[in-house]
């Protein structure tokens, strides 16, 4: 607030006042988070609407009443955009908060616009003499605008234009781009101090011929688009492509995130584009080939090009992590992304990265290589592969993460700290399931894992070729009485001594570590790494192996 704000000059009966009049302008409610305000309970602040430094007036039609937290908490902001920032999060409180109960989801443009516009409409198209008209509905009347069309010549040619228009004509394409928004705070900060970025956002118009009506869909800058969304922008400056192939956009998307690094695209939305763009062709060859004969193997050799094998194959691995995370094995839901973050790369709330889903379970357990036998044979073991992984992955939620085993709340933040200053406010079940969850102590017991689960599904010759206990361990028939052995393997880890010390200096020191290297000692050779002597029984795959054999 302005120091020579005629606020400061008020009396006290003054400001008492003022409080009791934009209690009754503003219907008792908040002005930044449209909660009621209870004079008689609350502590409230009265603060300028739109700043004095961007020119709003130092008048009561100016002034706004909050809760006090909800004022002091925005620091140089204006009521405004404190406002506008506490609908964004609310917002995405809505559509993720419960994710902890498997039932959340992400918050993408899609779900931004649906809240913000109260209508939203296909325009009007017709296409001559290099010129694009279109034409919609604005506040009950016809609107027509046209726009100069371009053509670059490339094979095949591109055709697109670029115009200002209403957010109501514009849809988002969560097919090409189902990236998550929840990060918007900076960009709606930007666009509401009137700092432009120059990049329009990207967008789709396909028609089957010269006119007609279709929708706008934006692939491309949709954090810019809603960033000025909820900035309160009416329109947006688009680049629309114009009958482009949906597959080739999807592509050029999906490089741009990936091998070009442009922007943070998250991991699970790389996996799920992937999977899209591998589905869509492997499907169209399957239907053409004969199931006894073709073979995921000769669907790569059958590409044109080492450098469509080479995005193949990365799609493919795309397709078998994001179908066993998302898709379901017979009746059963994967509940693993429950306790994972998929957004950022940090968490201080969940045990679990998808980065390290990655490189634990959908590495070690997933055959990631194309196959050599028949599809009808290939196909019905990779439905029993994600089945199995599936299946084993939920058994450690259930033995490890839910049922109150790691509280959401409590979280990981600086858990190590908190356990040092105050180990009794940390119970066990969630210090366990912190460090086991840590990237390099995870990727080291959880190869052990599928080494003892091999070993004891091969010696049981449940496996069709004895290779397949090496490279793919879960394409295999798994009964009741191996699944309770694997129960018990992962409860043997689970309950190894490492992850509930709270006292040793040494192992607490060991424990903090995110060298890989280290945990390979500690793990596997029961030593502190640099130091002399076992303190600890290794967790190797012997050591799990054993445990699948005795006790309940």
């Amino acid at each position: 607030m302005d120091r020579t704000s005629r606020l400061d000059k008020l009396t006290k009966e003054e400001r008492e006042e003022l409080i009791k009049r934009l209690h009754s302008v503003q219907n008792s409610l908040c002005y930044v988070c449209g909660r009621v305000v209870n004079l008689l309970v609350h502590e409230v602040d009265i603060d300028h609407i739109i700043a004095l430094a961007r020119n709003g007036a130092d008048d009561e039609s100016n002034w706004g009443l909050t809760h006090s937290p909800c004022n002091r908490s925005k620091g140089a902001r204006d009521l405004r955009l404190q406002r506008l920032l506490y609908q964004f999060k609310a917002h995405v409180d809505k559509y993720t908060s419960v994710k902890a109960t498997g039932s959340g989801g992400d918050f993408t443009l899609y779900e931004a616009m649906k809240e913000l516009l109260t209508v939203q409409q296909d325009v009007g198209c017709e296409i001559g003499d290099g010129m694009v008209g279109l034409s919609w509905t604005e506040n009950g009347n016809p609107v027509t605008e046209a726009y100069r069309l371009m053509e670059e010549r490339s094979s095949p040619p591109v055709h697109s234009f670029v115009a200002m228009l209403p957010f109501e004509c514009l849809h988002h394409d969560r097919e090409i781009n189902p990236r998550s928004i929840v990060d918007l705070e900076p960009m709606i900060e930007e666009f509401y101090s009137g700092y432009p970025q120059l990049q329009p956002s990207l967008a789709t118009l396909n028609l089957s011929g010269t006119s007609g009506k279709a929708k706008v869909l934006l692939f491309d800058g949709q954090h810019k688009a809603a960033a000025q969304l909820y900035a309160g922008k009416q329109r947006l400056l688009v680049r629309v492509f114009l009958n482009d192939d949906k597959n080739r956009l999807k592509e050029t998307n999906y490089r741009a995130h990936t091998k070009l690094a442009q922007v943070h695209f998250p991991q699970l939305i790389n996996d799920r584009v992937g999977a899209d763009l591998f589905h869509e062709q492997f499907d169209r060859f399957t239907r053409e080939s004969d199931p006894t004969k073709a073979s995921e193997r000769s669907f790569f050799q059958a590409q044109k090009s080492k450098s469509q094998r080479s995005d193949l194959r990365q799609y493919f691995q795309n397709y078998q992590r994001y179908e066993v995370l998302t898709g379901k094995a017979e009746a059963e839901d994967n509940h693993i992304l429950d306790f994972t973050e998929t957004v950022t790369a940090r968490s201080k709330r969940y045990p679990l990265s998808y980065d390290t889903l990655q490189h634990t379970f959908l590495q070690h357990f997933l055959f990631l290589k194309p196959a050599r036998e028949p599809l009808d044979e290939s196909e019905r073991y990779r439905c029993l592969e994600r089945e199995n992984l599936v299946k084993l992955m939920n058994v450690f939620v259930e033995e490890v993460l839910a049922a109150g085993r790691f509280d959401l709340a409590l979280g990981i933040y600086r858990l190590e700290e908190r356990i040092s200053n105050a180990p009794e406010t940390i119970p066990d079940s969630h210090l366990r399931a912190y460090r086991m969850c840590r990237k390099p102590a995870m990727v080291i017991w959880s190869l052990e894992l599928v080494r003892a689960v091999s070993l004891l599904l091969n010696a049981k010759l449940r496996y069709k070729s004895g290779g397949w206990a090496t490279e793919r361990p879960l394409w295999v028939e798994i009964g009741q009485d191996d699944w309770q052995q694997i129960r018990r393997m992962v409860r043997a880890v689970r309950d190894h001594k490492l992850w509930g010390e709270r006292v040793s200096p040494d192992l607490m020191q060991a424990v903090a570590s995110t060298k890989q290297k280290n945990w390979a000692e500690i793990l596997l050779k029961g030593v502190l790494p640099g130091r002399q002597g076992t303190l600890l029984p290794a967790l190797d795959h012997n050591f799990i192996f054993k445990a699948s054999t005795s006790g309940s």
